[in-house]
C-alpha cells in the first residue's frame, strides 16, 4: 500500500469516526434538551393535548410520523423526570425529580404501553426514540378523554 493512500484512508476513518460521534452527541443535546425543558407533569399533559390535536390535522404521513414519534418521545422525557417511574429504565440523567399523582403516572404508562418501535431506515430526522404512538381505537379513545384532547377523526 501506497503511503499516500494509507494517509488518504486514515484521514477517511477519522472524519468518518468523528462524524458518527458528533452525532451521538447532538442526539444526547437533542434528549437532554426535551429533558431539560420539562417543568411539570401539568406541563407534559398540555403539551401531549396540543399534539392530540395536531394529529387529528395531519394530512401526511410525514406529518403523522413526526407527531406520534413527538407523543412517545414527551413521555420518555418524563420519565426521566421521574427517574424511571413509567418505564423503568430512564433514570439517572436529571438531577430534578418530579412529583406525580397515582392517576398521571398510570395514564403516563397507557400512553407509553402503546408506543410500538418504527423502522429506524425509515426516519430522516434525528429522534431520542424511534418508536411511534400506535394504540387500538379504545385506549386511544381512553387516553384522549384523560388528557381534554379532542376524539381521533
Amino acid at each position: 500500500m501506497k503511503p499516500i493512500f494509507r494517509t488518504t484512508t486514515l484521514a477517511v476513518i477519522t472524519v468518518l469516526s468523528l462524524s458518527w460521534h458528533n452525532q451521538g452527541l447532538a442526539q444526547q443535546t437533542q434528549g437532554q434538551k426535551l429533558v431539560d425543558s420539562i417543568q411539570s407533569v401539568a406541563q407534559v399533559k398540555r403539551q401531549l393535548k396540543e399534539l392530540f390535536t395536531n394529529l387529528n390535522q395531519c394530512g401526511t404521513g410525514g406529518c403523522f410520523n413526526m407527531i406520534t414519534t413527538n407523543i412517545c418521545e414527551l413521555v420518555g422525557a418524563l420519565d426521566v423526570k421521574l427517574d424511571g417511574k413509567i418505564i423503568g429504565e430512564m433514570s439517572g440523567f436529571s438531577d430534578t425529580k418530579l412529583p406525580i399523582s397515582a392517576s398521571d403516572l398510570k395514564l403516563m404508562k397507557k400512553i407509553f404501553s402503546q408506543c410500538k418501535p418504527t423502522n429506524y431506515q425509515y426516519w430522516k430526522w434525528e429522534t431520542v426514540l424511534h418508536v411511534g404512538y400506535d394504540p387500538t381505537p379504545q385506549i386511544d379513545k381512553e387516553i384522549r378523554a384523560a388528557l381534554g384532547a379532542p376524539k381521533p377523526r
